[in-house]
């Protein structure tokens, strides 16, 4: 009987899990929660709390910081009735190519002119124009400036008019709405009516049970849930074996899943042999009450990284985003990268403090606090700022400590191949020294042929992009492009992108611009006024065969010559 009232209340427990909760940001301009909002943002959140209209640091950089909190289980009527009549773009984002797993949805207010965007990653772009075009499909322009000038264009997404009238799942692993203000969709793209934006034809990730019926269930497996702990507690005390989550839990902004997933992942940890067994882990477990988190700093598609406090003092805390914490395969993976900048010890490495967790759905990893941001943030500034292009003394110290860092990381045994090097990946604190970040997919060099494509790919090498055998040469690529970053302060390619416009004045796709890069017709930019030491290494860095790039250390070389006898 027991037994069958366990299956019962993991089958209600199913059911309810079923029905997401999502909190809902809803941003204002100006100083008051009314009118027109100009972007919406949904994630899953199960301690969603509803927050009226407060002040939000996260929007600093768009002069543009009020928001309201709402918390429902259906994020799609919740931007539906932020909107009112107004239209709006809707993208949904998934971690998975075939559109399952909910990342985020946001919603965009369509006026076609330049709004404010939530600033949740720094990194990012902080105003967007959000416009249906003449053609029925929808763009979304992201600009680092308030005026939406042309020279500050960081990104272009667009959906086709088939796209937005199927809602399928696109090549950036997106589904795309658009509402104009009747609550209609507009276009269709076939005879039938236009799929309703709380209708998805493909999958459903506001819930499939209503509230009432998950009080219901929620009522009833309690009392199932009695009957279970009563017999649970008489077996209990005839065993000694411990689950590696230990009694007491401490409630996250983003709290953990507290579901049948949660319980299974945790369960599994005493079954199965996973990294928090591991020797380094265990030796570098920190207690969880101990790491207080503060704001959020960034948000990717796979975790999220806050300000908190250590033992007195600031830090980095990196987490796993909700809907991935109660999965065993991502909380190994995320131990792995643990394990990997646990395992490091360099000055121009981000340092490693420990890693926390009460249960195994709720593990934290914590970091040195880098207090001067991302050097994409700066060189964006720098930008913005109109600071004249070339390298300086600053400039190259940062290049310095870089290959400082790649010189340590390709000298380990085996050595170790970061494989996504980037301006983003690289911290400065605020006497400008510079330490990289991010081993998530890191990989000690093996014996086997390395063929795994990864990376972020405007800074991916030719022999990545293209699937072939690649080895600590990849990073070396990366490094050409980051000296491309300092000396002309744009990202990667922008240029091509801006002088390779089709009729309609639209910038090449990403796409377009990889696979030039792959067949060695395009690379990556220096300035005319850039020292032709720094250029001269930057070319042989993006060389296309990896054979003719320099070494970390060969590249360390040089610019310590260049810093001696240029920067003197």
């Amino acid at each position: 009987m027991l037994l069958l009232s366990f299956f019962v209340l993991a089958e209600l427990l199913s059911q309810v899990s079923g029905s997401s909760l999502f909190k809902v940001w809803i941003y204002y301009a100006g100083n008051a929660c009314d009118g027109t909002p100009y972007n919406t943002y949904a994630e899953s959140d199960t301690s969603c709390t509803i927050a009226s209209c407060f002040e939000d640091g996260n929007t600093s950089a768009t002069g543009v910081g009020v928001a309201w909190v709402d918390c429902t289980s259906d994020y799609k009527t919740s931007a539906r009735d932020a909107f009112k009549s107004s239209p709006y773009i809707f993208v949904e984002a998934f971690s998975d190519p075939s559109c399952q797993t909910l990342s985020y949805a946001q919603g965009f207010f369509a006026s076609g002119n330049c709004e404010g965007s939530p600033n949740l990653n720094s990194s990012e772009a902080a105003h967007v124009i959000a416009k249906l075009q003449p053609d029925g499909s929808a763009t979304l322009q992201y600009y680092h400036h308030s005026t939406c000038d042309g020279s500050y264009l960081y990104a272009t997404y667009s959906a086709s008019v088939d796209v937005l009238g199927t809602h399928e799942c696109d090549e950036n692993w997106s589904k795309w709405y658009y509402v104009d203000g009747d609550d209609s969709f507009h276009p269709s793209t076939s005879s039938s009516a236009s799929p309703s934006i709380d209708e998805d034809t493909t999958t459903d990730h506001s819930g499939g049970i209503k509230t009432s019926t998950v009080v219901g269930i929620v009522v009833g497996g309690g009392l199932v849930l009695v009957l279970v702990g009563l017999g649970y507690c008489c077996c209990s005390r005839r065993s000694t074996a411990k689950l590696p989550a230990e009694s007491e839990t401490q409630q996250l902004p983003t709290a953990s899943l507290q579901s049948r997933d949660t319980a299974s992942l945790d369960i599994a940890s005493c079954g199965q042999t996973g990294l928090w067994n591991d020797d380094i882990i265990t030796a570098k477990r920190i207690p969880r009450d101990k790491v207080r988190v503060k704001k959020l700093i960034s948000r990717g598609a796979f975790g999220e990284v806050y300000e908190g406090v250590f033992n007195g003092k600031r830090v980095a805390i990196k987490m796993l985003l909700p809907e991935t914490r109660a999965q065993l395969q991502h909380v190994n993976d995320f131990l792995g990268e643990a394990k990997m900048t646990a395992s490091m010890d360099h000055p121009h490495v981000v340092s490693f403090v420990g890693v926390a967790w009460d249960a195994l759905s709720d593990v934290c990893v914590v970091l040195e606090f880098m207090d001067g941001g991302d050097l994409r943030v700066l060189l964006s500034k720098y930008e913005e700022s109109r600071r004249p292009v070339g390298f300086d003394a600053q400039k190259t110290t940062i290049a310095l400590h870089v290959c400082h860092a790649l010189t340590y990381l390709h000298s380990l045994m085996p050595p170790v191949i970061h494989r996504d090097l980037k301006s983003r990946n690289i911290l400065l604190n605020r006497a400008m020294e510079a330490k990289i970040t991010d081993f998530g997919i890191s990989r000690e060099r093996l014996d086997q042929t390395m063929t795994a494509g990864v990376g972020t790919s405007l800074w991916m090498a030719p022999e990545v992009m293209l699937g072939e055998r690649y080895d600590v040469k990849a990073d070396m690529f990366s490094f050409g492009v980051v000296l491309s970053e300092l000396d002309v302060h744009t990202l990667p390619y922008t240029h091509a992108k801006e002088q390779t416009r089709d009729l309609n004045g639209r910038r090449q796709p990403d796409a377009a611009i990889l696979q030039q890069v792959a067949m060695g017709t395009l690379r990556v930019e220096f300035s005319d006024t850039c020292l032709r030491s720094i250029v001269e290494l930057g070319h042989a860095c993006i060389s296309l065969n990896p054979s003719d790039r320099p070494t970390a250390a060969e590249a360390l070389y040089r610019l310590q010559m260049i810093m001696s006898r240029e920067m003197a």
